[in-house]
């Protein structure tokens, strides 16, 4: 996509990506993995220090995930963000040569987000709502299961026969206290499903579903789609709106690797009308894989970003009324020009502009009154973000580096 051509400059040994012109609302976390300092960033539950030098997209350190031959985890962490009910999430991959995954139909997990509805340390396979975001033998995959919603007075599994509903699926009434995934219906937009006994959810059955990519995009030949190259992954995730206390099936998600938009949909059911008030709210990274690894395998992470608005409305459109701008000489140890794009000399309304830090912490703003500006930061040499919102509009987002 165009929105997302990266160039890169080297400068005194510090590396600094240009222009990405993402469109989005708040920055709610960045990690780019250069310090290992996580527990004062945020990051909890045991999140181990993994970084690596041997392999990184950006900066000199990436985060090293590594399954030994025969393992089910390889380290897990968690994140809370700013509660909110649009997340768009994007990060830079790359698996080594002989990464295989599971080897089964399902696994490893990868990365979750979890909702203000359930415990900081809640695992994720029984909760009111967890999305994953992973692949399974190279081909992306979108899902959710919400099993602690699950009313087991009904049940419709894997093989279409049903359970309880007495005796009549199809008139069963369902009220808002139910699954949104699999087990006790098919509301909205489905690709896969997926719903059996377990003993280890609340209600009694695990109840999912899924959204996978049309093809595999982490191939073990080198070109376009090698898997032993950096990839940049993003997703975006929007919950359904609650009409009159009963869930409507207009939630989104996106799935983009490269900027090819693989997976999308507008008609999706994350929550009911039980809970209007669902917001997500934490990251748990929690690679996992249940039969074990078949290998010994390792995959590298770098640059994550966590933001509550979606940087395009399709693959590759910028959002209507976004303001576009320059930042330049960057990296730059002085005086930067701020100049908005396609505004003429003057602007009429007013724009902000914001520098937020690596934590997501505002450290400058200022009001801007001409379209091309000039600016001198006084702060810590480092990475920020520079953040301009006009009236009306959403911000554009570009990473810029201080010099100093």
């Amino acid at each position: 996509m165009q929105n997302y051509l990266l160039s890169y400059i080297l400068l005194f040994g510090k590396i600094c990506l240009i222009g990405t012109n993402a469109f989005a609302q708040n920055i709610l976390l960045f990690e780019d993995f250069e310090t290992g300092d996580f527990e004062a960033k945020g990051w909890y539950d045991g999140f181990p220090d993994q970084r690596t030098t041997e392999e990184y997209k950006n900066g000199t350190h990436s985060y090293r995930g590594h399954f030994a031959q025969g393992a089910t985890t390889s380290g897990a962490g968690r994140h809370l963000f700013t509660p909110t009910d649009k997340l768009y999430m994007s990060y830079w991959v790359k698996y080594s040569t002989n990464y295989v995954g599971s080897g089964v139909g399902y696994h490893p997990h990868e990365w979750n987000i979890l909702t203000n509805k359930d415990w900081i340390y809640q695992g994720p396979a029984d909760t009111y709502l967890s999305l994953y975001i992973e692949q399974n033998a190279g081909r992306p995959i979108l899902a959710m299961q919400d099993s602690k919603n699950v009313d087991p007075n009904c049940i419709l599994l894997n093989n279409d026969n049903f359970v309880g509903c007495n005796g009549d699926f199809d008139n069963y009434a369902f009220t808002e206290n139910r699954s949104a995934s699999s087990c006790n219906g098919l509301i909205g937009y489905l690709d896969r499903r997926d719903c059996y006994p377990s003993s280890n959810s609340t209600h009694g059955y695990y109840s999912s579903r899924s959204w996978a990519a049309d093809s595999v995009y982490f191939r073990n030949a080198p070109g376009t789609y090698y898997k032993n190259d950096w990839h940049f992954i993003e997703t975006y995730f929007e919950l359904n709106t609650i009409d009159a206390g009963v869930g409507i099936p207009d939630g989104k998600i996106r799935y983009w690797y490269d900027g090819q938009l693989l997976i999308m949909s507008d008609s999706i059911l994350f929550r009911t009308g039980a809970h209007p008030d669902m917001l997500f709210d934490q990251l748990f990274y929690g690679p996992y894989i249940g039969v074990g690894s078949p290998v010994d395998q390792t995959w590298w992470v770098d640059d994550l970003l966590l933001a509550d608005g979606i940087p395009t409305v399709s693959s590759g459109q910028s959002s209507v009324g976004s303001p576009r701008f320059a930042i330049y000489p960057n990296p730059n140890d002085g005086v930067f020009t701020i100049e908005l794009l396609g505004v003429g000399n003057s602007i009429s309304d007013p724009y902000l502009l914001v520098l937020f830090n690596t934590f997501g912490e505002k450290v400058y703003e200022e009001n801007l009154s001409s379209s091309m500006q000039s600016i001198e930061f006084h702060l810590p040499a480092g990475i920020y973000y520079c953040s301009i919102k006009g009236q009306n509009r959403l911000r554009t987002i570009s990473k810029i580096c201080v010099i100093n």
